[in-house]
């Protein structure tokens, strides 16, 4: 039987946000939520920590509101209204070698002792927005994590679930930048995995993207290609209560409505797909 972590990212950005992610581990759809202690409801977790079946991990964020730690301590991390630059931001300052790692790794462990004196070590570890997800800074990120003693972390390899549409094509910039991408997200994954970071087989992502409301189709349809276990990320909200929603708000009620309804979870079993959490990865 393959194995599925479903992941709800997020928890502390707003009262819509916990309360769908709260309903969705009460459904026995969720098995997996991380925290941002950089949000304001982020102690509600404190209610999670003996819930069985379920992984609680940190969210470590860089893009998103306001850090822990002061502007001074910081400088390179945060505009001149105390906030975090927003991601695409992030990125450029990034490449112009504008951030400083110092201030990066100060700011994750900031949030990280706020996540300890609360709940105590994470289960695992992965970031708002993918931030670590480049050159240059996906080591810093597992490194830190390692010297943490945070063991577990989301990997970024895909596990695909083909297009409902069969007339779908992948483009040709798309064909030719996968297997490169694939064979670098590899190498990063396995040099972490030396460091005894272990991780999911994969990411469940949906070449058609119309497919993610489809569950029906989505958890019969995923091409698992000889990996046994996955995890799927999604971003519940009960309803549009924060400035930090994006362009997914939508998406994020759609899928509080599919991660709380008995259906979805019967399709689940149905596809001979166990619900685990990030507790039974080795």
């Amino acid at each position: 039987m393959k194995k599925l972590i479903i992941t709800a990212d997020d928890y502390g950005m707003s009262r819509a946000v916990n309360d769908a992610i709260e309903a969705g581990i009460d459904a026995g759809l969720i098995t997996s939520t991380n925290v941002m202690t950089n949000m304001p409801l982020y102690k509600e977790a404190i209610k999670l920590k003996d819930k069985k079946g379920l992984s609680v991990g940190i969210h470590w964020v860089l893009a998103c509101g306001k850090p822990i730690l002061s502007a001074y301590e910081i400088p390179t991390l945060v505009m001149s209204n105390g906030e975090f630059y927003p991601y695409p931001e992030f990125r450029k300052r990034l490449r112009k070698k504008l951030i400083s790692f110092t201030d990066i790794k100060k700011e994750l462990i900031a949030q990280y002792k706020l996540y300890y004196e609360l709940m105590g070590q994470p289960d695992y570890w992965n970031t708002h927005q993918n931030t670590h997800v480049d050159f240059g800074i996906y080591r810093l990120f597992v490194d830190t994590a390692a010297e943490l003693g945070i063991n577990k972390m989301r990997s970024h390899q895909r596990i695909y679930v083909k297009g409902s549409d069969n007339s779908q094509k992948m483009s040709l910039k798309w064909r030719m930048i996968e297997p490169i991408k694939a064979a670098m997200l590899n190498n990063w994954q396995s040099n972490a995995h030396k460091k005894g970071i272990s991780s999911p087989e994969g990411l469940i992502v949906c070449l058609n993207g119309k497919d993610i409301n489809k569950p029906e189709y989505l958890f019969s349809h995923i091409n698992w290609n000889k990996k046994h276990v996955g995890e799927y990320v999604i971003h519940p909200a009960t309803e549009n209560d924060s400035p930090y929603f994006g362009k997914i708000v939508d998406q994020r009620i759609r899928e509080f409505e599919m991660f709380t309804s008995k259906k979805t979870k019967e399709l689940i079993s149905d596809a001979g797909i166990e619900l685990v959490a990030y507790e039974g990865l080795k």
